[in-house]
């Protein structure tokens, strides 16, 4: 039997780029298709009708054609636009971090819900000016959970040796400073750090809000008293780890770099 010739699917407007001399091609991430590359026709003409509707970071139901080679998105209805990311330089620069990371990280048609859910509540919350890096490092430590590929957290990714030991009480001992390998796929204890090529020395803190993120979520972690070396550091190490997992240079976070970096400069 075959499929419909109309379908119509949620999704977050991730990326648009121009295509031919009218049309965009729009990357969408779905929560019933997965991630769609679809061609949005006539939308670069004067008072276009689809035109208002595909803005970066929406949320939007969408209805598209199928096409030979793309699809054909035929209508849009924005359900939620996201304004305020658009009235906070910070917050549309992690929206656009958050839109990189996804696309860089899925194939096509790759349907994967619960990363929309996550999307959407990340994207919910910078514009609800929740703390942009915390909800950075829970899209990070989330997706790399969901796609399969979460770092070791708990034991040495090395010797396999536990990370902390359990001192008076029954309660975990960490020391002030662990490894952590990209290559080796996780931290390593502070034995087998010297001797790893490539490792950086982290605090032992970004296992310990690691796990509190993937456990508790962003709430539980704000909580936290996190210092401005602890947040560098959580950024860092989940960086690197990303890139080196996607094989790619994470264009975005740059930006997000030269954002940090103003009011240092301003001192």
């Amino acid at each position: 039997m075959s499929e419909p010739h109309d379908y119509t699917v949620q999704a977050v407007i991730l990326r648009s780029r121009d295509y031919g001399e009218t049309n965009r091609m729009i990357t969408l991430f779905s929560r019933e298709e997965g991630k769609l590359l679809a061609v949005a026709k006539g939308v670069r003409k004067p008072r276009a009708k689809l035109a208002a509707a595909l803005q970066h970071f929406a949320r939007v139901e969408a209805q598209l054609a199928r096409g030979r080679r793309f699809d054909v998105i035929t209508q849009v209805r924005v359900r939620e636009a996201f304004y305020g990311l658009r009235a906070n330089m910070e917050a549309f620069a992690y929206a656009n971090y958050f839109a990189e990371l996804l696309d860089a990280s899925l194939a096509e048609r790759q349907q994967k819900p619960t990363l929309y859910d996550l999307l959407v509540d990340a994207l919910a919350g910078l514009a609800a000016g929740d703390p942009p890096d915390l909800l950075a490092r829970y899209v990070e430590i989330s997706l790399v959970s969901v796609l399969g590929y979460l770092p070791q957290l708990t034991h040495c990714a090395h010797c396999g040796v536990g990370l902390a030991f359990i001192g008076e009480g029954g309660r975990p001992v960490w020391p002030q400073w662990l490894g952590f390998s990209a290559a080796q796929g996780g931290a390593l204890c502070t034995d087998c750090l010297p001797h790893v090529p490539g490792a950086r020395r982290i605090a032992a803190g970004v296992v310990q809000v690691s796990q509190v993120l993937l456990a508790h979520g962003v709430a539980a972690a704000r909580e936290l008293p996190l210092s401005d070396r602890l947040r560098r550091d959580l950024e860092h190490t989940y960086r690197d780890y990303l890139e080196y997992r996607l094989e790619t240079r994470l264009h975005s976070t740059r930006f997000l770099r030269e954002l940090a970096d103003k009011p240092a400069a301003a001192d």
